[in-house]
C-alpha cells in the first residue's frame, strides 16, 4: 500500500472516531460526562523490534524486509488523555538498522553494506475504539483497540561500506562513508491497550514510519549509476511492547460519620 493511500485510510478512520465521539457527547446526558478533572497524564517505555524498508531490501517494492536484520530497540514516552477516546503522546526512541547486499539477495556481487543509528522524536494524536468518559481507574478492562497518526524528526547517522566480488564492473567505495541526515518522519500507528491494574496500561502496538529522506540508510536509490525502479523514500516498521503508568494521584473514597 502506497503512503498516500495508507495516510488516507488512517485519517478516515480518525475523522470517523471524532465525529462518534462528537454525537455521543452531545447524547450521553444519562451518563457522566468526561470533563477537564478527568484528564490525567502518563508516562511510561517500550520495547521493541525495526526492521527497514529502503535500498537494500530483498526487493525493489515497498514492505520488502530482510528480517534477518531485525533489530531491538527502546525508548520512553509521556502522554495526556484529552478526550474520551482522544490521547496525545510525545515519544523519544532510538533506531537502529542495517543491512547488505548480501543478506538481502539482489545485488549480491555489488557487496553494499550500511549501519544507521538514528534518533526520533514524534508528536501522535491516538484514538481509541472505545472511549471512558469515567475517571482513570474505572477505565474498562477489555482489549482497547487503537490508532495513531503523528508528525516528528529523525536524525540520523549512518556508515556505509563495501565489498564486492572480484568480477564487479561497477564503480566502488574504497572507503567507509559516513552520512548524516535530518528528516521528518509520519508514523501510522495501530495497537492494543490492556488495564492490568487502576494506574497501569500494557499494550502491544505495529507502526509505519514513512520518512521524507531516501538516504536513513545512507544509500540512494541511484548509488553506483545503479537505479531503482522504486521512487520512494525510505521507510521502517516497528513492533512491540509498551508499558503505561498514570498519575492520577491518590484515589479518593467517601467519608463516613
Amino acid at each position: 500500500m502506497k503512503f498516500k493511500t495508507s495516510l488516507q485510510a488512517v485519517l478516515f478512520l480518525i475523522l470517523l472516531c471524532f465525529a462518534y465521539t462528537e454525537s455521543n457527547a452531545q447524547g450521553m446526558r444519562s451518563r457522566a460526562r468526561f470533563t477537564t478533572k478527568k484528564r490525567y497524564i502518563s508516562f511510561g517505555g517500550m520495547i521493541t523490534t525495526a526492521n527497514f524498508m529502503g535500498d537494500l531490501s530483498p526487493a525493489n517494492s515497498l514492505g520488502s524486509i530482510d528480517w534477518s536484520h531485525t533489530k531491538f530497540q527502546f525508548g520512553g514516552f509521556i502522554q495526556k488523555r484529552m478526550m474520551p477516546r482522544v490521547t496525545a503522546r510525545l515519544s523519544l526512541n532510538n533506531n537502529i538498522f542495517s543491512g547488505s547486499d548480501k543478506d538481502a539477495g539482489l545485488n549480491v556481487d555489488r557487496g553494499l553494506e550500511f549501519n544507521t543509528y538514528a534518533l526520533q522524536l514524534n508528536a501522535m494524536g491516538i484514538v481509541d475504539l472505545f472511549p471512558n468518559s469515567g475517571v482513570f481507574y474505572r477505565r474498562p478492562k477489555v482489549p482497547i483497540p487503537y490508532i495513531g497518526l503523528g508528525i516528528g524528526a529523525l536524525f540520523a547517522t549512518s556508515s556505509v561500506r563495501q565489498k564486492p566480488a572480484a568480477d564487479y564492473q561497477g564503480s566502488i567505495i574504497t572507503d567507509e562513508i559516513r552520512v548524516n541526515t535530518v528528516t521528518y518522519v509520519v508514523p501510522v500507528a495501530l495497537g492494543v491497550r490492556y488495564k492490568l491494574t487502576s494506574h497501569l496500561d500494557i499494550a502491544f502496538e505495529a507502526t509505519a514510519n514513512y520518512t521524507g529522506s531516501d538516504l536513513i540508510d545512507g544509500i540512494d536509490n541511484e548509488i553506483n549509476s545503479s537505479p531503482s525502479t522504486r521512487d520512494v523514500n525510505d521507510v521502517f516498521l516497528t513492533l512491540g511492547f509498551q508499558l503505561n503508568y498514570i498519575v492520577g494521584g491518590s484515589i479518593k473514597m467517601p467519608k463516613f460519620r
